[in-house]
């Protein structure tokens, strides 16, 4: 159905409405009384005791109690990891603020331990910002004598002083307000938890609310709440009241007896109820209280009786939302409402919205730039009824596939991996027996390893078949828990699993078949939405035998979230996976390859350039680089390419491909031997369908080269240790390690605060027999390396590569 004006043209889409149960009301869970101990604090700490006990033994006896409850209450994912700095600060400035408040008498020690004291909300990121909050948050309350004026007036301002606003462009739902205000996107939950921490830093009460799901099924929201005598509820950067909102309808409506439709407040306190996060479902850690009886304490309707609840969006030629005049008119003429739709920094769940008859015409009536544009809604009998306009985009009269044919094809690495001596039988056996032994013992006991001398000086002659004779005994290893992922078609990082479906095409080549992972559409939607892609994406590129025979596998992404396949859970997982099938499946390592569309694109967009030293080649369709999520800069070796249709302007995506292509034309300058990369901008194509069905005709003939002699590892995350032949255990954002061998001097180059790395040689990298020269950011020094046959089966069993073995490690820092 289409709305006409002479200057410009929507369509509308019309969305069924969901069908309501009736709410059954339950009890609402308490917070429970401490019954932990300090001890028993301390044990839980495990090897981070020692910052547990200093931050007691630091805390002021009039603090005790208070701390206590924070650390008896903590997850122990905190307690392993907090320092004592970090908690004493939480806890001093949590008093501070509490008792320089003019609202102090007002709030009891068991809200201020619950609602002031916590240092996060949810699964946020734990960074030390209450007393930057603080500074920021004080000067704006001036004069103000009670904690829910403070807050309306802190949600007002605060928000426009640090630049943040809602955005699903957000690099993950659950973000802390330190990468809030450094992006100056957030979710609602981010909104919310930089609202929190804002109020708390001033001593006022503060929890995160939210629904894991509307009762009308449209999605999840998080609000906030304040204490003022009562519980207060207000949107995060939204809002100029207390207990008014756009959500208030969907909110009366909530269903206390269904877990997924109800409403809920984070407690710190352990009430036996946990707060549902849709971006990580397992997760039982943060405490809530069910709260909807205070927000829905009777049935109520979704639209009056005979009436039917009409939503309407409107998305611009970009397809972001935008903000426009609409007038809803009966069959007779009369004028049934009037308002604006939400643009995009308003909540994805918040619509303009009227009752209107059921089984009734009804014209919508668009202002835009002085032009009227009408079109006519048929209103069924349901109480909820969605109507999705988008702003047409002219099209070409076709897509232009000849543009394929066209395409300049990316460099490709040559590796060969080297072919060794014949290895003595004598010397061999005792190979295979120190390596047994090796790989037999517990991670924590293998530093303290020593091989016979004899393997080491065998190595500096024969490194390439000692290699090989190591590589077989570590692929007969026993690794139990792997072994039975594999056999389940599983891939497993912790409480993570993605199943897939796998099978092979042609015959196996001499090395072993190749892989080709696949990644779904989709994302942050319906488990059956998912579920649907993914069985697409088990057909969707094409088989080419005649191209090396390999295994297809269709990956399910291990949740229904928006960051499925771009979050630090996944780069493990995916490392696993390929190592069960390396070690179970007969997969040639050197012929790995990963691609996706859609939701699967933005995945190969981040899995590709933070594990490049995995793939020989990477595609991404119809996704977009993630902001903060990947660095071009580290696919200075890895053949990596990306399509996009150009009309696929919805968050940005052509915008970014476009920007992604120009920042590697610009690292590559005149030369030709790097940066392998290509980005296709697909003329007459939007967002679906794109040509990319063949790309495994460009990639599957490319064989990885895991020991290029440039690297650059721009660090994005703290999880991925790895990069080539650079290792580091302290990996973290704005971290970056430059590295060249050449003519056996190996140049280092770190920017930012790395804090620690080091290299890892072997003889395909320098020559043994003469010295090396190391230069690191400018001092120089020559060494004479001698090979390590523990250091060649340690970094083996790390990587679970062959290739990604080295017996040399040099430390870079002190």
């Amino acid at each position: 159905m289409k709305l006409a004006s002479p200057k410009f043209l929507f369509v509308l889409a019309l969305c069924p409405a969901v069908a309501q149960a009736a709410p059954v009301v339950t009890g609402k869970a308490e917070v429970k009384p401490i019954s932990a101990t300090i001890e028993s604090v301390f044990e839980r700490a495990k090897g981070n005791r020692a910052q547990i006990e200093l931050a007691w033994k630091q805390t002021p006896k009039k603090q005790r109690a208070g701390m206590l409850f924070l650390l008896a209450n903590a997850p122990d994912s905190d307690l392993q990891t907090l320092s004592a700095a970090f908690l004493r600060t939480q806890v001093q400035i949590a008093f501070e603020a509490r008792d320089k408040s003019p609202w102090k008498t007002q709030i009891s020690e068991a809200v201020f331990f619950n609602d002031v004291l916590p240092y996060a909300s949810l699964t946020e990121k734990r960074d030390d910002v209450r007393g930057q909050l603080r500074t920021l948050s004080l000067p704006l309350i001036v004069g103000i004598k009670s904690p829910s004026e403070a807050a309306l007036t802190i949600n007002r301002k605060l928000f426009p002083l640090v630049k943040v606003k809602y955005s699903t462009e957000r690099a993950r739902p659950d973000q802390s307000p330190a990468e809030s205000m450094q992006s100056g996107k957030a979710s609602c939950s981010g909104l919310s938890i930089l609202l929190v921490d804002a109020c708390r830093s001033v001593g006022i009460p503060a929890r995160v609310v939210g629904t894991p799901m509307w009762s009308n099924g449209r999605g999840n929201h998080t609000w906030v709440e304040v204490w003022d005598g009562e519980w207060k509820f207000i949107g995060a950067a939204e809002g100029d009241d207390l207990n008014k909102g756009w959500f208030v309808g969907d909110a009366s409506k909530a269903n206390t007896g269904k877990a997924e439709n109800a409403i809920y407040a984070t407690s710190w306190g352990k009430t036996g109820v946990a707060f549902p996060m849709v971006w990580d479902q397992d997760n039982q850690n943060v405490g809530a209280q069910n709260v909807t009886l205070r927000y829905a304490p009777e049935p109520q309707p979704v639209a009056a009786e005979g009436k039917t609840r009409l939503l309407v969006s409107i998305q611009g030629a970009d397809g972001k939302r935008i903000v426009v005049p609409v007038t809803a008119i009966d069959a007779e003429g009369k004028k049934l409402g009037s308002g604006s739709t939400r643009g995009e920094t308003a909540d994805a769940n918040d619509f303009l919205s009227f009752e209107v008859p059921h089984n009734s015409t009804i014209t919508l009536e668009i202002t835009q730039n002085g032009q009227v544009g009408r079109g006519v809604v048929k209103v069924g009998a349901d109480a909820e009824q969605k109507v999705a306009l988008s702003a047409q985009v002219p099209k070409p009269a076709g897509p232009d596939l000849s543009q394929l044919a066209t395409r300049v094809p990316v460099i490709t690495p040559k590796y060969i991996t080297p072919v060794g001596k014949p290895i003595p039988a004598e010397l061999e056996t005792q190979i295979r027996a120190a390596a047994k032994e090796f790989f037999a013992l517990p991670a924590d006991e293998r530093a303290r390893w020593k091989a016979p001398e004899v393997l080491d000086s065998a190595l500096a002659t024969n490194e390439a078949a000692i290699r090989a004779v190591v590589w077989s005994v570590y692929k007969a290893t026993e690794q139990p828990d792997l072994k039975k992922d594999f056999e389940a078609n599983v891939a497993r990082n912790g409480q993570y699993v993605s199943p897939f479906a796998i099978r092979t095409v042609g015959e196996k080549p001499k090395n072993g078949w190749g892989l080709v992972i696949a990644m779904h559409g989709g994302g942050g939607t319906a488990k059956e939405v998912n579920d649907s892609q993914w069985e697409g994406m088990k057909t969707h590129y094409r088989d080419h035998p005649e191209l090396g025979g390999y295994k297809y596998m269709a990956l399910r992404a291990p949740n229904d979230t928006w960051n499925g396949f771009y979050d630090d859970y996944v780069y493990p997982l995916v490392a696993n996976l390929i190592r069960a099938q390396v070690l179970y499946g007969d997969v040639d390592l050197n012929r790995v390859y990963i691609m996706g569309y859609s939701h699967g694109g933005y995945g190969a967009y981040a899995i590709g350039p933070k594990t490049p030293d995995r793939f020989a080649f990477v595609h991404a369709s119809a996704g977009a680089v993630t902001d903060g999520e990947s660095s071009s800069k580290t696919l200075r070796n890895t053949p990596f390419t990306a399509m996009v249709g150009e009309f696929d302007t919805a968050y940005d995506r052509l915008a970014r491909n476009q920007k992604f292509d120009v920042g590697i034309k610009e690292l590559r300058g005149d030369r030709t031997d790097i940066f392998p990369v290509r980005v296709d901008v697909m003329k007459g194509f939007q967002h679906g369908n794109l040509p990319d069905r063949d790309e495994l005709v460009e990639m599957l003939p490319v064989s990885r080269n895991p020991v290029p002699h440039e690297l650059t590892w721009e660090q994005t995350d703290g999880v991925v240790r790895d990069f080539f032949w650079l290792q580091s255990e302290a990996p973290g954002k704005k971290r970056e390690i430059d590295a060249t061998v050449k003519d056996n001097a190996v140049t280092v180059t770190t920017t930012g605060e790395v804090k620690e790395a080091a290299v890892l040689l072997d003889s395909r990298l320098v020559d043994y027999s003469k010295p090396v020269t190391l230069n690191v950011n400018g001092k120089a020094s020559a060494l004479d390396l001698e090979p390590s046959f523990a250091t060649l089966c340690d970094t083996m069993a790390r990587r679970g590569d062959r290739e990604l073995a080295f017996s040399v490690r040099i430390p870079l820092m002190p």
